[in-house]
């Protein structure tokens, strides 16, 4: 039966299937074939999974993130990181890793980051002397900082299948997000420095400083709520991603004024169906997680981890370039929701700190996010540049080596994960 859950999976995928459908239709054929459960079952075992206050925060958090797309937040954040290195060659490629890093803040993902902040950014930089293939390399990279950086919708949906708490994976989402954030502003700043790029910076002005934080300070103080709102216990997980909602809404309505209530209905349908997409591939992985299970999937890897006698790095490291490859043909989200459910009973077996694995685990998706030929965002970015997708991934391969190196010192060091926690 083993085999068959993972053949299935892997052929229904490779010819081209959607993920939901190609893991329902694996669950339902084993299930036909095998018999080992029952339907009512397996009903209510995906019911009880997806029945969680947790999960409230999804459709919040994708609704926030379109909020932001439409009212203009990245335009406002950009103008505000420019003004901050204007004058210095090459600065705007650290204002541009900056705005992805606080846009990832505010919206938790990385396709929503990636679309917003390559349609303001890639024709402005192009104008200061950036050429668009590196351009778009660069917010390709930025986009995937959504995914590590608080709030995370992948955190959220970690939290609930590892059973860990969502507060302390944000937390521990902190450091090594800054750390990625920060890799990726330095090779790209070194790459324009080498290239010269962008000496045609406008000069540095205090007073360019102080208009265009004004103009920022409502987008600015979003991750400040929202965050020190969770951290400081005054909002759950899910009751922040609502107040960010509010709070997106109040700003994009009231002061941007870049959002009309005819835009609303748009909004929503937009948002429901990210929402719709995420919870039916969720509840296929928790059929086929139900199935593998079953099946001893996740006993045959914890037995094959002893007879190897494998340490707690050597697993992460292995499993880290099994995800890496497997990210070149399966999207950050398959990941996420089919093969690591079937680690953690090798990570808790090992004892790797189940918060620690999910940081390494998402670093893991976030170069899958912009490694070909299966990258959401080089097509994201491919789309809105105008560029072509071998571009864009020439462009990005630069920022691919950066996560990587990301990825080897927070497996070396699991500290910076749970420095915070």
């Amino acid at each position: 039966m083993a085999a068959t859950l993972i053949i299935l999976v892997l052929g229904f995928l490779a010819i081209g299937m959607p993920v939901a459908f190609a893991l329902w239709l694996t669950g339902l054929i084993t299930v036909v074939l095998f018999g080992v459960t029952s339907f009512t079952q397996i009903a209510q075992s995906i019911y009880s999974g997806l029945d969680s206050f947790i999960l409230l925060a999804i459709p919040f958090f994708i609704l926030a993130g379109n909020i932001m797309l439409h009212s203009g937040f990245a335009r406002y954040l950009f103008d505000f990181m420019q003004s901050l290195v204007g004058g210095i060659p090459g600065g705007a490629s650290v204002g541009a890793s900056g705005s992805a890093a606080v846009f990832g803040a505010m919206t938790g993902s990385s396709v929503a980051s990636a679309a917003a902040l390559g349609r303001v950014m890639i024709p402005v930089m192009e104008t200061l002397g950036y050429p668009r293939k590196y351009t778009a390399g660069l917010m390709a990279a930025g986009g995937t900082l959504g995914l590590l950086i608080p709030p995370s919708v992948t955190l959220v949906i970690y939290g609930e299948m590892a059973q860990q708490s969502v507060r302390d994976l944000f937390i521990a989402g902190v450091v090594p997000g800054i750390c990625a954030a920060s890799v990726i502003s330095l090779v790209g700043f070194a790459i324009a420095i080498r290239k010269r790029y962008g000496i045609s910076s406008e000069a540095f002005s205090f007073q360019r400083v102080r208009k265009s934080f004004v103009k920022a300070a409502p987008a600015l103080v979003m991750p400040v709520v929202v965050l020190g709102g969770i951290y400081s216990g005054v909002f759950t997980p899910t009751e922040a991603a609502a107040a960010s909602v509010v709070y997106g809404l109040a700003v994009g309505m009231l002061v941007y004024r870049s959002i009309k209530v005819s835009d609303l209905p748009r909004i929503f349908v937009e948002s429901a169906r990210g929402t719709s997409s995420v919870l039916f591939i969720l509840s296929g992985a928790l059929f086929v997680g139900f199935l593998a299970t079953l099946a001893g999937i996740p006993q045959s890897i914890v037995h094959a981890i002893e007879v190897l006698d494998l340490s707690p790095l050597a697993f992460l490291a292995i499993t880290s370039i099994v995800l890496i490859i497997l990210g070149c043909f399966l999207d950050g989200f398959t990941l996420l929701t089919v093969v690591a459910p079937l680690l953690l009973p090798s990570v808790v077996s090992l004892g790797i700190n189940p918060i620690h694995f999910a940081i390494v685990l998402v670093l893991n998706i976030e170069i899958a996010a912009i490694t070909p030929p299966i990258g959401l965002n080089l097509f994201v970015i491919a789309g809105i540049s105008g560029t072509t997708m071998q571009e864009v991934v020439v462009g990005s391969t630069p920022f691919v080596l950066a996560l990587f190196a990301v990825l080897v010192i927070v497996m070396l060091f699991p500290t910076l994960s749970l420095i915070l926690i």
